[in-house]
């Protein structure tokens, strides 16, 4: 592996590395707003030579680098973020993009676009050291915090032969996650005037029987990842007025699922549950649980509804690909960190469901995502960026 040739083609883009995630920063993007940041990374994949740059109906953005007759490595890696929250509690700026001893501070420093940018770099430092086997696509896709929108649509429209999802990892290789599964639990009774009780089927009984018995309910399990959890996070009824009992009841759940267990799966054991809750307690009361749909709006203005889901995945121990990674990161970091699996899901997922094997790489310690503490070390993005560029390398030999 030519790591010093990367070393030093990295040195003469160090500090337009940093500039280009600072800028990354300081600009907003919310899902559903991120057309400004998406300017910007188009921007700077043409300065950097990018041989062919686009964007799809969504607003996905991609770029390509052209190489020779190899496989096609994919890179991944999402421009919105969350909401930054109360600004009281941040030390600098949630936008400011400071840098303080090191570290770049800021909303989406960490999730993702410090990653995201080190990814686009290292394509470009393939280029100019002339390492270019096959080609690299550069996709940066929208509406990754709202479940993976942007991701989803465009993992079945690309052809690739393995792929990097750059989420942080704290440069640590990981091999897959659980996924996630929305679910709306929706209890059915009949609304009345609160003062003649007895007229009313009140759902709320119901749904406060359902959650008493969710902590039995079967959950799957997987050696590597661990056992499924579901949590009831949302509570909402049809009503506004204090005065009614309402006629719906709406439960929202997270269930976090291993990689052999389906969504239909899930929908059919919380489904079962929740008809024999209302069984032992003889309610008249109907009950329908499914997987939840919500229509957002892109930047590019075009309308989604995709069902919430990020799938689980996990890459086989044996993969090539996971040990052609491995052993080009030993090789390169000089220290042997294993292999790792991420505790949230990711848009990895719905990589693999589309048939591309995948990795995950990135600078940046996930526990100050989505925190007020957010914030990524300048020394670690530089180890990323060459490491990224390796095992583009590594991943197209394979």
């Amino acid at each position: 592996m030519p790591f010093d040739k990367l070393q030093l083609a990295l040195a003469a883009k160090e500090a337009a590395l940093i500039n280009f995630t600072q800028r990354l920063v300081q600009t907003p993007s919310l899902s559903g707003y991120e057309g400004e940041v998406a300017q910007i990374v188009m921007a700077e994949m043409q300065q950097l030579g990018y041989d062919a740059i686009w964007t799809d109906e969504l607003g996905n953005v991609m770029g390509q680098i052209n190489g020779g007759a190899g496989a096609t490595v994919l890179l991944n890696g999402h421009m919105d973020v969350v909401d930054p929250g109360p600004l009281a509690g941040w030390p600098y700026a949630p936008f400011s993009g400071q840098i303080v001893d090191g570290e770049l501070w800021g909303r989406g420093s960490v999730d993702m676009k410090g990653p995201l940018a080190c990814m686009i770099y290292a394509a470009s430092l393939l280029k100019d050291v002339g390492l270019l086997p096959g080609n690299i696509l550069m996709t940066v896709p929208v509406m990754e915090e709202v479940g993976g929108v942007g991701t989803s649509y465009l993992a079945s429209r690309v052809n690739a032969a393995a792929a990097i999802c750059g989420e942080p990892s704290r440069n640590i290789l990981r091999r897959g996650h659980r996924g996630r599964v929305e679910l709306l639990v929706t209890f059915k009774g009949k609304s009345a005037h609160a003062s003649v009780p007895h007229l009313a089927v009140n759902p709320h009984y119901d749904a406060a029987y359902f959650l008493t018995k969710l902590p039995q309910i079967q959950l799957a399990h997987d050696l590597t990842l661990g056992s499924s959890t579901v949590t009831p996070t949302l509570y909402k009824t049809d009503q506004v007025s204090a005065n009614v009992s309402p006629s719906e009841v709406y439960i929202t759940l997270d269930w976090r699922n291993v990689a052999h267990e389906s969504p239909a799966e899930i929908v059919a054991k919380v489904q079962t549950l929740a008809d024999s809750c209302l069984a032992e307690t003889g309610s008249q009361a109907q009950v329908h649980v499914a997987v939840t749909e919500r229509e957002f709006t892109t930047y590019t203005n075009q309308k989604v509804r995709p069902s919430a889901v990020f799938p689980s995945f996990l890459l086989a121990e044996d993969s090539p690909i996971l040990s052609a990674a491995h052993t080009t990161l030993m090789q390169l970091l000089g220290r042997d960190d294993g292999v790792t699996i991420w505790n949230f899901a990711t848009d990895g997922g719905h990589l693999m469901a589309a048939g591309i094997p995948t990795i995950g790489f990135g600078p940046g310690d996930e526990r100050l995502a989505h925190t007020n503490q957010e914030r990524i070390s300048l020394a670690k993005m530089m180890e990323a960026t060459v490491a990224y560029a390796a095992l583009v390398l590594a991943l197209n030999a394979k």
